[in-house]
């Protein structure tokens, strides 16, 4: 019989240094949390997700801390605040990027107008270049031409200008309200002026109407479309740098 001694178990104490000897952190999935205040909320997010997206965030958080100072967004009680920033659009613009299986180029979520304003807003801001071309195909899918042009002068979107405007001269309805606050009364008056030169003896548009339906289903580089660009550009002279 083996009388040899029996070592004693381990105590409490024993046992987790001997498991902290062992124990790693998982390369793939141990996130290293990064955390914000907006508002009154705070937010924990992996900034690993950040840094992809953003040259901005990647910048700031390669950014050097003082000797001794707890690093800015490591607690609850020293986050990172975002300011000048809506809780509401910071919101839109997680749901995005954090949404299950979302890949940089997908159309996102179903979200309005207004909340896909939001994400181009923060996106743009942020030097979030696969987040705002998500946002841009997703407006460009709305029906709203005046939005449209408002935004692509207040974000550099080309692409919006010339359709919008030939969608906003060639309909028979005239501008809303609305629609001249979204252009500002300069660029809705020389709309309503190009509308003005489209009418014909009858006070129609049957005149330009040929032109709006040859543009419907023509290329941008197509005679139908030329025609009306140049007279597009006739107009709203001041604005070449936006109208191209």
């Amino acid at each position: 019989m083996d009388e040899s001694p029996v070592a004693p178990p381990l105590t409490n104490a024993e046992d987790l240094i001997s498991q902290s000897r062992t124990v790693k952190k998982s390369p793939t999935f141990y996130f290293d949390s990064v955390i914000f205040q907006v508002e009154d909320i705070l937010y924990s997010l992996p900034r690993a997700r950040l840094m992809e997206e953003s040259e901005v965030f990647e910048d700031m958080f390669a950014l050097p801390q003082g000797v001794g100072k707890l690093s800015e967004g490591a607690s609850d009680d020293n986050p990172i605040h975002l300011e000048q920033t809506k809780k509401t659009d910071w919101e839109c613009l997680l749901k995005l990027l954090f949404q299950r299986n979302f890949q940089p180029g997908e159309s996102g979520p179903n979200f309005t107008l207004d909340e896909w304003e939001s994400i181009l807003t923060l996106a743009t801001r942020w030097e979030m270049s696969n987040i705002r071309a998500c946002a841009i195909e997703r407006i460009a899918l709305f029906n709203e031409p005046a939005k449209k042009i408002s935004l692509a002068r207040r974000y550099r979107i080309p692409r919006f200008f010339i359709p919008s405007l030939v969608q906003l001269i060639g309909r028979s309805e005239p501008l809303s309200v609305k629609e001249f606050a979204d252009l500002g009364v300069e660029c809705a008056l020389k709309i309503v002026s190009m509308r003005e030169r489209c009418f014909d003896s009858s006070h129609s548009y049957e005149a330009f109407r040929p032109q709006k339906i040859a543009l419907d289903v023509s290329s941008p580089t197509s005679s139908q479309w030329s025609s009306v660009v140049n007279e597009i550009h006739k107009t709203f002279t001041d604005h070449d740098e936006y109208y191209k």
